[in-house]
């Protein structure tokens, strides 16, 4: 009994059993267990995670953003795009000279020397380069021959007695060109792109006079007529120019575009010979070899493209090209001719050659579109 009396208070305590006097010992089996499944499901109060062991970081200082790390940039090739094609040149051209009179005696026209009706089938190669940021490499070459045509040889009076006009065929010229420009585009527009550029170009032509026929009736030059056979008069020209000129492309629709550009040549030089083959020899006045001839001037060159883009890499087109260049400058004439005193100035003499025609061309294009 003393033992009860002693236990009851303190299960009372600790909330075993409902403290007061009327809690018996059968109340022992109605008692809560702290952590009886029967009645309690889990804890009254929230579960905390366990702090880390380590400092977590500050915040970002307000207004400041966090960094990222970027990786660096990675230059691409397929930011260049380059163009490379072939086309097919039927062109006809003419070279023409104009001889004075030694400019101690007079002023007067001696000579002129006409080779037109210069057709030519050429094949070119082309090709262009552009640079993400506007820049550009172009150029193109051909080569070929000079296969038909015709030199009238007019000389006049008073260096000759009669007005003289004599007719050859030209057969076995020779045609051979290049340029290479380096240019920036400056204006970029869904349709519209435009450019400057300068650059540097070439031009060969040779031309061969057979046969001679007088049709002006001088009885002395050319009669009787020398026969289609027999070489009479070589001219080989060399023309070194610089370029300087503004391009265009519009795009009329997305597959179909026309190019045009313009070439002025400020500054063109001239290195040619004229051999007269039928007075070459070692008596007096006659003429020991080629006659020198040179000159600087100015030209032009014109061309336009309306090109198709049959696919992504592969175009096709249609153009034009004119180009015209002359020269003022001399023939030393008197240095070649047998026996005679040397002059001290060359003869004034302006030379000057054209060309037209169109052109096919086929392109095939790499890099982006």
């Amino acid at each position: 009994m003393r033992l009860r009396l002693v236990v009851l208070p303190v299960m009372a305590m600790i909330g075993l059993v409902p403290a007061g006097p009327q809690a018996g010992a059968g109340e022992l089996d109605q008692a809560r267990l702290r952590g009886s499944s029967t009645y309690d499901t889990g804890p009254s109060y929230p579960i905390l995670p366990p702090e880390p062991s380590y400092p977590a970081p500050p915040p970002p200082a307000a207004g400041r953003a966090r960094p990222v790390a970027v990786a660096p940039p990675v230059a691409q090739l397929h930011n260049f795009t380059f163009e490379f094609g072939a086309r097919f040149w039927y062109s006809t051209g003419k070279l023409a000279k104009d001889l004075y009179d030694d400019p101690r005696s007079s002023q007067n026209l001696n000579s002129r020397l006409t080779y037109a009706g210069l057709t030519s089938a050429t094949f070119e190669g082309f090709g262009r380069a552009d640079t993400s940021f506007g820049s550009f490499l172009k150029g193109y070459a051909g080569f070929s021959g000079l296969h038909s045509g015709t030199l009238n040889d007019e000389d006049f009076p008073p260096g000759l007695t009669a007005y003289s006009n004599t007719v050859s065929q030209q057969q076995g010229g020779k045609l051979g060109y290049g340029t290479i420009d380096f240019g920036q585009t400056l204006v970029t527009r869904e349709r519209v792109r435009a450019g400057l550029f300068v650059g540097y170009g070439y031009l060969n032509e040779n031309v061969n006079a057979y046969g001679c026929d007088q049709v002006a009736g001088n009885p002395f030059v050319c009669v009787p007529t020398i026969g289609a056979g027999v070489l009479g008069i070589s001219e080989e020209s060399h023309w070194q120019f610089a370029r300087l000129g503004l391009l265009g492309e519009f795009k009329l629709l997305d597959c179909l575009k026309l190019s045009a550009e313009v070439a002025w040549l400020p500054y063109t030089q001239l290195s040619a010979q004229d051999t007269h083959w039928l007075r070459l020899g070692t008596g007096l006045f006659d003429i020991s070899g080629p006659i020198p001839e040179s000159g600087g001037g100015t030209g032009v060159q014109i061309e336009a493209i309306m090109s198709y883009r049959v696919s992504d890499k592969v175009s096709v087109g249609l153009g034009g090209r004119y180009w015209y260049m002359q020269t003022h400058g001399g023939a030393d004439f008197e240095k070649v001719i047998v026996g005679f005193p040397v002059a001290p100035a060359a003869q004034p003499l302006n030379f000057s050659t054209s060309r037209y025609g169109a052109f096919a061309q086929g392109g095939y294009k790499f890099g982006p579109i």
